[in-house]
């Protein structure tokens, strides 16, 4: 049963269980009124006879039987019966319906003095010894009944068809965010993962629901397209050096090489393709590992420190380039994770020692809660890209193209906002902006 269908009739089953109970509230509550109408009825119709005929007679022998006369009409009629429960006198209505009154019937009235019996109400006055039954139609209750009855079954019936149209429309829209993406997971089923989901306005369970849905897809689109970059770039990185290796490998099996330092050669140059693949290995598997969301290991890392080591390790660029690392007057610290933030330090100076002229200068600074990596080397064209994996714009320097991604990936594991300021020719600027500095 669609979900649609399963909200009307869960409404409407709601709806007409409540409006039977409403209903037969209501005609219990008309009955009873109206009861207590006809009891009130009588009882007017009788006290002032009552009072007549004690102020005649002393004796209720007397005029027990006239009383029961005068007060029958086509809606009252009475009996009179003695205190053994005999009835003594009996005035059916006045439009002749009689009375088919038994014995038990009377012992029954004598009984409970006020009630229903059959098709009649009744009460019972005490006059003396006597007692003087009034029983009261029930035709006019009933027949009020059966047109509250009537009236209220038509409203429920015409209210029902107005909610069951309101409903439809109501839950339709409701329903529509989950009816489209019911299509859309079907269109991603039959393959189709390029799908446009458009963001919701709403702010409901189904509108954040259709934006969470929307953010799964486009990040799963990310993920594939990811692997389609990653397979092809990892083709292309490997396609080089397992050719080369490969080749060489079949000359050798061969005999090709009899000269020993040929060989030699050879062989230095196979171990170079295999540490470059390695290293294309390691870099992915470092990435892999950064965008798998595994928690970093954050401690207090000191600025100082890490610029000393920074100083110390890429001690050799100060032969070709002029490199500068400048220390703060006071020391701070930030929360980090230590060898991450190194490996993106040094890809950063890495690159700059790579694009740069020799002669030309690369500065590693703090300033503004920002680690920064500055150089006037040759620039980038195309900033949005630059970290993207396994793009390069400059094709005749060796590399992955993964650099830049790797930092990206340790900024964003780190939460810290990476800002990439470049122009052609003038150099580049990275910072590293980081969000918890503890003095």
């Amino acid at each position: 049963m669609p979900v649609k269908l399963k909200f009307i009739v869960f409404f409407l089953s709601a709806y007409l269980v409540s409006m039977i109970s409403i209903t037969l509230f209501t005609l219990a509550t008309v009955r009873e009124l109206l009861l207590n109408y006809i009891y009130d009825y009588m009882d007017y119709q009788i006290k002032p006879a009552i009072e007549f005929y004690r102020n005649l007679h002393t004796n209720p022998s007397k005029y027990i039987n006239l009383l029961a006369s005068d007060v029958v009409s086509r809606e009252i009629a009475s009996v009179a019966v003695d205190k053994k429960g005999r009835i003594l006198h009996k005035e059916p209505f006045l439009d002749g319906e009689d009375l088919n009154l038994t014995q038990d019937d009377i012992a029954f009235i004598l009984s409970n003095k006020k009630g229903l019996l059959d098709d009649y109400a009744f009460i019972v006055k005490d006059i003396g010894d006597y007692k003087l039954i009034l029983l009261g139609k029930m035709e006019k209750i009933e027949a009020i009944q059966r047109k509250l009855l009537g009236f209220m079954t038509f409203f429920s019936l015409l209210i029902s068809l107005i909610i069951t149209l309101i409903l439809m429309i109501f839950i339709k829209r409701m329903l529509k965010p989950l009816g489209y993406l019911t299509e859309i997971s079907r269109e991603i089923y039959r393959g189709n993962i390029n799908v446009h989901i458009e963001r919701s306005t709403s702010t409901d369970e189904f509108g954040v629901l259709q934006n969470a849905y929307r953010d799964m897809i486009e990040k799963l689109q990310k993920t594939f397209d990811w692997q389609k970059e990653f397979i092809a770039g990892m083709a292309h990185e490997l396609k080089t050096p397992l050719t080369y290796i490969k080749g060489q490998l079949e000359l050798i099996s061969m005999g090709i090489y009899k000269d020993v330092d040929k060989l030699r050669e050879v062989l230095k140059n196979m171990l170079i393709q295999a540490n470059k693949m390695e290293r294309l290995m390691n870099h992915l598997i470092l990435l892999m590992r950064l965008e798998s969301g595994i928690p970093l290991r954050l401690s207090p890392v000191s600025i100082n420190e890490l610029l000393a080591e920074i100083d110390e390790e890429y001690e050799f660029i100060k032969q070709t380039h002029n490199f500068r690392v400048e220390y703060l007057d006071e020391d701070v610290e930030i929360l980090a994770d230590k060898d991450y933030l190194k490996i993106a330090l040094g890809n950063l100076i890495e690159n700059s020692y790579k694009y740069t002229q020799e002669g030309g200068y690369i500065r590693v600074f703090y300033k503004d809660s920002c680690i920064v990596v500055e150089d006037n080397g040759r620039g980038i064209e195309n900033i949005e890209r630059v970290v993207e994996r396994f793009y390069r714009e400059a094709q005749d320097k060796e590399g992955f193209g993964l650099g830049l991604a790797i930092v990206k990936a340790i900024a964003d594991a780190h939460h810290f906002k990476l800002i990439i300021e470049s122009k052609l020719g003038k150099g580049t600027k990275v910072s590293l902006c980081t969000r918890d500095v503890i003095i």
